[in-house]
């Protein structure tokens, strides 16, 4: 079962509570209106296992926490970076092992 969540209410930290179904968000994990505006990352999970919330702490000074309540939301994707980074040797281990060839060292092939 996937995330799908609600604003239920203000905190009395100034945060969100939001009612959920489905797994948890990781803490940390950005929560926005679904298609919108991102409302800040989960602090925390309280709650009974029936009736989980999670807490969003701090808001950007952006969101009216009044004005959310009721909301749809959901995890927002994360960013993207560069996942397809590679070495930038060409065809060598980036861990070598056994002598070094360099020119000039105590080690290598230098004979």
């Amino acid at each position: 079962m996937s995330f799908s969540g609600t604003v239920s209410k203000a905190s009395h930290e100034e945060g969100l509570l939001i009612a959920f179904e489905g797994r948890a968000p990781k803490l940390g994990a950005t929560i926005r209106v679904v298609g919108g505006k991102t409302l800040g990352r989960v602090e925390t999970v309280i709650g009974s296992v029936d009736n989980p919330l999670i807490h969003i702490h701090p808001l950007p000074d952006s969101v009216d926490a009044r004005s959310a309540i009721g909301s749809p939301v959901e995890i927002a994707p994360r960013g993207r970076f560069n996942r397809g980074r590679q070495d930038r040797r060409s065809g060598e281990s980036k861990f070598r092992r056994g002598r070094d060839s360099r020119p000039g060292s105590r080690r290598g092939n230098d004979q």
